[in-house]
């Protein structure tokens, strides 16, 4: 393919060219010591969606406020529409106002309590809350920004938790959701704010933010989302 123009947009429409071009391969392989529990087909859409939401984020939206510095991997001089666009839609709207949302796909809770650890899986109230007609309207009601914060942190940091067809965690169960969690600090302090290592620091964790949507319902938002980059004409200055 080639060295591309637009890194955070062409890399994205080629992981999902991959995911479209090889999913039938990937439906017919079956791994570990489960088989039974269905392909890899989980694997192979949460590795590739990495890229395809991280890429236009990272090197476009979170360059987007260094104003007139360019970053390391700064995408903003190869298209202004580009920026134009995630202002636009990320920045300043909903999530149910965005071009790739789909009505009723995406749930979202707010967990405050006790500590918690996803890696045991998600907790019963967490489940049912998400379970609730109302989570389908705070994830539409949602800051864009906010919801693309939480996707973005899930993908980079693990916070992904497989579920089965009714949104728990089972181990004997094809996974048909997924869950992206993403938490949310008090701010950290420091006595020497100038002192390198105490930048960045943060204070204790005080929620958990959880999106949830279903496999099926995460690659079709994948294809919306590789759409809007190029319908924009953000693709456009790359062709």
């Amino acid at each position: 393919m080639g060295n591309p123009l637009h890194y955070g947009i062409e890399l994205p429409q080629r992981c999902l060219t991959l995911i479209e071009e090889l999913w039938g391969t990937a439906s017919q392989i079956h791994g570990g010591v489960r088989p039974d529990l269905g392909p890899l087909t989980t694997t192979f859409l949460v590795s590739m969606s990495m890229p395809i939401i991280n890429l236009p984020v990272e090197r476009i939206e979170r360059q987007i406020g260094l104003g007139g510095f360019e970053g390391y991997v700064d995408d903003r001089h190869v298209s202004a529409q580009a920026v134009d666009a995630f202002r636009g839609v990320i920045h300043r709207g909903n999530l149910e106002h965005a071009p790739f949302y789909q009505h009723g796909a995406w749930r979202f809770a707010e967990y405050q309590g006790e500590p918690i650890n996803l890696a045991r899986g998600l907790p019963e109230d967490i489940a049912s809350a998400l379970d609730e007609h109302n989570a389908a309207e705070d994830a539409a009601a949602m800051n864009a920004n906010q919801w693309m914060s939480i996707l973005r942190n899930a993908l980079a940091h693990g916070g992904i938790v497989y579920l089965d067809e009714f949104g728990r965690s089972s181990y004997g169960k094809p996974v048909k959701m997924l869950a992206f969690a993403s938490g949310k600090f008090a701010s950290g302090s420091c006595p020497h704010a100038e002192n390198e290592d105490c930048r960045g620091s943060r204070g204790d964790l005080t929620a958990l933010r959880i999106l949830r949507i279903s496999e099926d319902g995460y690659r079709d938002f994948l294809r919306e989302w590789v759409a809007w980059l190029g319908h924009t004409g953000i693709a456009r200055a790359a062709a």
